[in-house]
């Protein structure tokens, strides 16, 4: 009996990032909700166009993840981090968002058509499906 395992894809994308060290004051900026209101401060000072691009690609890799649930297994990587680094220069690609898929497969671009039959087919090759080419 063949074992199903799950395709995995790796999200490299710019983010939007928080630095904070933790104090023993912190519990009181908790407490007086002044935390939230120190990262939100920071969150906007991304600009606007960026924000809406990391707000864009949550919802799309939430609609990935409630489509294909235990089937993909979804990693998001930062693109400014180190580990984003390497997979820029080990899978050749300057663009964001990227996709890559079963760690061989790199799609770029915000077309979901694309990325969903690359998906797709990579699904099918793991569990075990025929897959159909067109004629």
């Amino acid at each position: 009996m063949k074992t199903l395992k799950p395709v995995y894809l790796e999200v490299v994308s710019k983010m939007l990032t928080v630095f904070h060290q933790f104090y023993a004051g912190d519990l009181l900026f908790e407490d007086g909700g002044l935390r939230k209101k120190y990262r939100n401060r920071e969150i906007n000072e991304y600009p606007d166009d960026l924000k809406e691009e990391v707000l864009a690609l949550s919802e799309w890799i939430r609609e990935l993840s409630s489509t294909y649930q235990h089937r993909l297994v979804i990693r998001v990587i930062d693109a400014q981090s180190l580990l984003g680094l390497y997979k820029s220069i080990r899978h050749r690609f300057r663009q964001t968002p990227t996709f890559i898929v079963s760690g061989k497969e790199t799609y770029t671009g915000w077309d979901k058509a694309v990325l969903e039959t690359i998906l797709d087919r990579h699904l099918d090759l793991a569990w075990g499906n025929t897959v159909s080419q067109p004629s």
